[in-house]
């Protein structure tokens, strides 16, 4: 079995999903991990599939995919085995106030030098309301009260509000 990560992008339609996979379904692929949104006026697919084909085959296949005004990417990834970090503790981190630039950065910023995996994160614009939702994977060996002094820190240089929770975790 070989997997690959296909990406794909477009404006929005109806039908977008469908065409995609119907090519992987063709070629009896499997998709074991995908996110998929609109962001903006566009829709964005991201997917992680598994199956027997090659690597010409499938591109092939995927590019036809440009005649509907896609533009789609393909890359074989090899060693993806769901790595279990048994060691990490699962939090939301919601931070909202009025949008400006460099909220994604600081916030990024500062969970990266605290070792915090980000496992997924989004952000929504409403009015001037900014707001970002994070689930991140925080090492049991952090610092919680140094943690919690820095996001106060952050919160004040931002003038925004974190609120931050543990989360059981739970497989799809």
């Amino acid at each position: 079995m070989r997997t690959f990560l296909i990406t794909a992008f477009g404006e929005d339609r109806p039908g977008i999903v469908a065409k995609v996979s119907q090519i992987l379904y063709k070629n009896g692929l499997n998709i074991e991990d995908s996110a998929m949104t609109r962001l903006n006026n566009e829709f964005v697919i991201i997917l992680i599939v598994k199956g027997d084909i090659d690597y010409d085959t499938l591109k092939q296949d995927l590019d036809t995919l440009e005649e509907e005004n896609l533009n789609v990417t393909l890359k074989e990834i090899t060693g993806l085995d769901k790595k279990i970090k048994e060691s990490n503790l699962n939090y939301n981190i919601i931070v909202y106030g009025s949008d400006k630039p460099g909220i994604v950065y600081n916030v990024s910023k500062l969970l990266a030098d605290n070792s915090i995996n980000i496992a997924d994160l989004r952000t929504e614009k409403t009015n001037e309301l900014y707001v970002m939702f994070i689930q991140a994977e925080i090492p049991e060996s952090l610092d919680l009260k140094k943690f919690e002094k820095e996001i106060e820190n952050l919160k004040n240089i931002l003038n925004v509000d974190i609120a931050i929770e543990s989360i059981d975790t739970a497989s799809l």
